[in-house]
């Protein structure tokens, strides 16, 4: 399994997972509530890298075209170094969507936006 390319991004967002929960209305009109397990799900973080070449861009679209929504990986420490985030040790990433590129006069964005999933075998 490889990691995501070893790139520092320009910047990050972050949306923390929720919990799958099972909503339902007794006869006197009263709202109940169960969460169905133990472990957020759907954690997401987008990333975005500036550069100014496209050397950067085909790292990430090379890596996408090899691992897409069905490899999961890892995450370099430099992509997460200095947010302070704490994730699930055993859940891997994969592309919540394909990366997103625009060209602005010598400068290249690139957009990423990546999920956390729980371990699972096949």
């Amino acid at each position: 399994m490889s990691s995501f390319p070893s790139l520092a991004p320009q910047s990050r967002t972050y949306t923390p997972g929720s919990y799958a929960v099972l909503r339902s209305t007794t006869l006197s009109g009263v709202e109940t509530t169960v969460r169905r397990n133990n472990a957020a799900v759907d954690y997401r973080l987008r990333l975005t890298f500036v550069s100014g070449s496209t050397s950067n861009q085909k790292t990430i679209f090379s890596h996408y075209a090899v691992h897409n929504r069905f490899q999961p990986f890892d995450l370099p420490n430099l992509v997460l170094e200095g947010s302070g985030l704490t994730l699930p040790s055993t859940y891997k990433w994969i592309y919540a969507s394909t990366p997103t590129v625009s060209y602005e006069p010598g400068v290249v964005n690139v957009s990423v936006q990546l999920q956390l999933v729980p371990p699972y075998s096949i």
